[in-house]
């Protein structure tokens, strides 16, 4: 197989950047249930590199896909000395098939489907829209109020995604931590 393309200078493969972390309510009562939700981006060499002619050239190495396996750990802070308690720990796998297509729609021979991890094949029409799909993500969590107790928490999640090597980029990862949260329950 050939070596991947090679990165810009000084730039990571990758790097997660936009991360949020909300909550509703913020202030909760104790038998309340909060929906939190994680949001971030995977940004850098690996979403610059994801465009169709790449596309193309891996299809011609028999390199027919890309799988991002992200994992997203909830936890609640703790005093400086204690270590955070997890609460909630998601794993899932996106992945991105190369096929050679014959849609009158798309005018090129090699295109991408993504599949997510609610089993759903999409087909983008753009390579922006497949990149979107890949690399952009938002994870919804559901937690009783009661599992936090009554007072005031800090929040935060820790993000990881994870890919190997292909001919549009190197194996690697990338790791962040969300800003905190405050979350009240009475």
């Amino acid at each position: 197989m050939q070596s991947s393309l090679e990165r810009v200078k000084g730039e990571q493969w990758a790097s997660i950047q936009d991360l949020s972390i909300t909550a509703s309510p913020q202030i909760a009562k104790l038998d309340d249930n909060l929906a939190l939700t994680v949001g971030f981006k995977l940004k850098g060499g690996i979403r610059r590199n994801f465009v169709r002619p790449l596309w193309e050239k891996a299809y011609d190495e028999h390199d027919l896909g890309l799988r991002m396996a992200y994992r997203v750990d909830l936890s609640k802070q703790r005093v400086k000395v204690l270590p955070g308690s997890e609460l909630k720990r998601e794993k899932f796998v996106r992945r991105a098939v190369f096929f050679w297509t014959r849609n009158p729609e798309l005018p090129y021979r090699v295109w991408a489907t993504v599949a997510t991890e609610f089993e759903t094949i999409l087909y983008p029409k753009t390579e922006e829209e497949a990149q979107t799909m890949l690399f952009d993500v938002t994870r919804s969590f559901e937690l009783s109020a009661s599992e936090l107790g009554k007072g005031h928490h800090t929040l935060e999640a820790k993000v990881h995604a994870k890919w190997g090597k292909h001919i549009f980029t190197e194996r690697g990862e990338a790791t962040a931590k969300t800003p905190t949260l405050k979350v009240d329950v009475r």
